[in-house]
């Protein structure tokens, strides 16, 4: 049998032994899977594990009914021998599984009982598995920590498994859970503390406190069912998936789905790439992380694009209508009495009355949103994790923050960020600086995005020069008009254009159909939101300045990266504040 160490060592480099194009390639075609992490703790009821073990596959077996299109990966955080059972009931649905380790594997292997180590040592060889370990932390003399609940081996696995997870599952033997050591970072994840004792084997779900109120935060999940519990702990039970994470789940499916027709559509999306001015001379992993950021970031940039391009032509189609059927009713009644007129008004009527039900469960704006949101996102995450910084800046406590995660689908952000997170074995590595890196981030990042914004306001600001001049010009021939009707004293009635129609009445159709091509041309610029968006843009230009004046009189390493932290955060809000604004003028409220 291979040595612990050859085993480990197989298994971690295998999976990057492709060439960075081949990563690349492959990355931008990939489905963003769901992770879902299980964080085990040694401290279970040994004669229970089964039970648990049932109960996660169980709970495996629901998550895949809602992702007929997505990839579920499973995440395993490995305390001690028991937890392999988690792994074994993942391996047996054919998932892909990962197994991290508090610490080096020949340690953790020392802490095993002779059937713990053969059974380690056979996932290990398992085609779908992956394992990675954790740095041990620093300490002064004996062990380094841990794996008890509370140590510093099993708070850093704690962390990484929060950081790494769409969903977090831990296994709850329906003991008191200060006995059982459910932990605390993963409590104060989701924002409370779980003190009510249950006789049922349960697994506690964690990571709902974004979408739901804090009593709801930690949920028992018991599919075959449970018994008597405490009314306190009972409130949180349920014998279904909550609903919110059904949502979520659906979300994350429909991305990829949505995705995958865009790519049957189009074989070759317009797809963005961040990558391309990056050196290809860095370290194979790291490449194929921001690799992974960059694909999600091209997926979500050419559904917003698509998308925004569908709602566009529906509301230009829509206006179309509305000025159709305004033009048919002055033709009606100022020009000539037909009752096909009548009849046209009424099918444009219908028609648009059944293309507006039919569409509007699409939610193509909606999508636009959400997709452009997530790509700014991972924009942001590029940037920085190329600065090695990324695992300073909480995206998803941005999110919660700005409270745009309460939307329907934006929840989708974080399922994506932690699909794309690096290793632990990589979090927190600090580089030594590099100037080619620096110069990538300060001119396609800072110096791109504020020449793109900056020249965004002086387009727009130009536009909205043209527009307002043309405005008034409408309202002035139409004030004109008016003016010249009322002085004329009916003198107009007395003067034919053509057959039938008098010269008022003419008169009054110009005046009909100008106002009509104004109201649609105020309708399209309220849809629009062009004065939103120019301060939007003002704002994010300023943010942009900001850090471009910071950076050149700055030279420390570390008040380069707070200035870049401080740039993300800043620039992650003002998009999240303006899609929020967006949401509320397309969605009415307590629909969202």
């Amino acid at each position: 049998m291979a040595t612990d160490s050859e085993l480990l060592h197989r298994d971690l480099e295998a999976p990057v032994a492709s060439t960075a194009a081949e990563a690349t390639a492959s990355s931008s075609t990939r489905e963003s899977p769901l992770i879902l992490g299980v964080l085990g703790h040694s401290e279970l009821d040994v004669q229970r594990m089964p039970r648990l073990r049932d109960a996660l596959t169980a709970f495996l077996s629901e998550i895949e009914h809602h992702l007929p299109d997505t990839e579920l990966r499973v995440i395993v955080g490995v305390t001690g021998g028991g937890d392999l059972l988690f792994v074994r009931g993942a391996l047996e649905r054919g998932l892909q599984v990962e197994m991290v380790l508090p610490e080096a594997l020949d340690a953790f292997t020392a802490g095993l009982d002779a059937e713990g180590r053969a059974t380690l040592h056979g996932l290990l060889e398992h085609a779908n598995v992956r394992c990675s370990q954790l740095s041990s932390p620093p300490v002064s003399g004996g062990r380094a920590g841990s794996t008890e609940p509370g140590g510093a081996l099993y708070t850093a696995l704690t962390e990484t498994l929060v950081r790494r997870s769409s969903i977090l599952l831990t296994p709850w033997d329906g003991n008191a859970p200060g006995r059982t050591g459910i932990p605390d970072a993963a409590l104060r994840h989701v924002g409370i503390r779980a003190d009510d004792q249950a006789s049922e084997v349960s697994l506690v779900m964690l990571g709902l406190a974004d979408d739901v109120d804090a009593t709801d935060s930690v949920v028992s999940w018991t599919p075959a069912g449970r018994e008597e519990m405490g009314s306190a702990a009972a409130a949180r039970a349920t014998p279904r998936m909550p609903a919110q994470l059904v949502r979520q789940l659906i979300d994350l499916n429909t991305y990829n789905r949505d995705f995958r027709r865009l790519r049957a559509q189009r074989p070759t999306p317009p797809v963005g790439s961040l990558l391309t001015h990056v050196a290809s001379d860095m370290a194979l992993e790291e490449r194929q992380g921001l690799a992974a950021v960059d694909a999600e970031y091209g997926k979500a940039d050419a559904l917003a694009l698509h998308y925004q391009s569908r709602a566009d032509r529906l509301f230009t189609l829509f206006v179309a209508m509305a000025f159709t059927m305004g033009l048919a009713y002055l033709v009606y009644d100022k020009l000539t009495h037909r009752s096909a007129l009548l009849i046209s008004y009424l099918v444009v009527l219908i028609c648009s009355l059944s293309l507006y039900y039919a569409l509007r469960g699409q939610r193509w704006y909606a999508k636009h949103l959400t997709y452009r949101a997530l790509a700014e996102t991972l924009r942001v995450t590029f940037y920085l994790r190329l600065a090695g910084i990324d695992q300073r800046l909480d995206a998803a406590r941005v999110l919660a923050l700005s409270g745009i995660n309460r939307f329907r689908g934006f929840s989708l952000i974080t399922h994506v960020l932690a699909a794309v997170a690096v290793p632990g074995t990589q979090a927190g590595e600090r580089r030594a600086p590099d100037p080619e890196r620096t110069r990538c981030i300060e001119l396609e990042w800072i110096e791109g995005q504020y020449r793109y914004f900056t020249a965004k306001v002086a387009q727009l600001k130009r536009k909205g020069r043209r527009v307002k001049i043309l405005k008034n010009a409408l309202f002035t021939i139409i004030v004109i008009g008016i003016v010249a009707m009322i002085l004329s004293q009916g003198l107009m009635e007395g003067y034919t254009v053509v057959t039938g129609v008098s010269l008022q009445n003419g008169v009054t159709f110009v005046e009909g159909v100008l106002a009509l091509l104004l109201g649609a041309w105020q309708l399209h610029d309220t849809n629009k939101a062009t004065r939103e968006l120019l301060l939007q843009y003002r704002n994010q230009g300023t943010h942009f300045a900001r850090a471009r004046q910071q950076l050149s009189a700055l030279t420390d390493l570390a008040g380069r990266d707070d200035i870049l932290l401080e740039l993300g955060r800043d620039s992650l809000m003002e998009s999240y504040m303006w899609t929020i604004h967006r949401y509320h003028r397309e969605h009415e409220p307590g629909r969202h």
